[in-house]
Formats: C-alpha cells, structure tokens, sequence
C-alpha cells in the first residue's frame, strides 16, 4: 500500500495517482472537481475547466465520493483529510480552503508540521489542538 488520503467521513481514498479528487463549491454556489496535489507541501492543483475559482476565494470542499463536508472543526478556514503514510501509520491533514493560500498542517500523535509561505497567518499553534 502506498500513501493515501481518506474521506475523515466515508474512509473512502480520494487519491489517484499523484492527485486527491475533491468536490468545490464556490462562493456563486457553482461545483466542480477539484485536484490537488498529493504531495503535503506541493500547492499544485487543476480545476474542471468551467469552475470558476478566484485567488482569494474560500472553497466549501466535500468528499467525492460521499460528498460528506471537510470542514475542519479547529478553524473555518481549513478543510481536513485522513493521510495514511506508506508504513501505514495514520495522521490529520488539515489544510486551507482558501483558494491560492498555501497553508498545510500534518498532525501525528502529538506532533505538528506546517508546509507553506502562509503559514505565518495562522501563528498560534494553539488553535489546531
């Protein structure tokens, strides 16, 4: 089993390859898919052509397979996935739904890593726990 990433909901795997597949809505309440790199740290993503996001835009992401809402529970700017590592150890990912905003955080037991040049706007390492 190689890495994946998980619907915190369903548990279904959102990952092909080296994209996670998400469902976006944005702020006109438009949908599209969403992919976004698999790479924690790596800001690339692709959009169906006819979504139409803008820098700056909070995206309302869901699952695309249950369609189960990611929202984080610790801030309303982030979504959440379930990423299990190639040794098949478990962590949270939880990551901006600011569009163009490159925030990740990884949290395994006890233990929190923060990916992204924006990651400076969320300083107080306190709101996550």
């Amino acid at each position: 089993m190689g890495t994946n990433y998980l619907c915190p909901h369903c548990r279904g795997i959102l990952n092909v390859k080296n994209d996670i597949i998400l469902t976006g809505r944005n702020s006109k309440g438009e949908k599209g898919l969403l992919l976004l790199h698999s790479e924690i740290g790596n800001y690339t993503s692709k959009k169906s052509d006819d979504f139409n996001i803008e820098i700056g835009e909070k995206i309302n992401l869901s699952c695309s397979i249950c369609q189960s809402n990611l929202d984080s529970s610790k801030h309303e700017n982030f979504a959440q996935l379930q990423y299990i590592n190639i040794d098949d150890s478990e962590s949270t990912v939880i990551f901006s739904k600011i569009y163009g905003e490159e925030v990740t955080h990884q949290i395994d037991q006890e233990k929190i890593f923060s990916y992204g040049e924006h990651c400076k706007r969320y300083a107080d390492p306190e709101w996550f726990l």
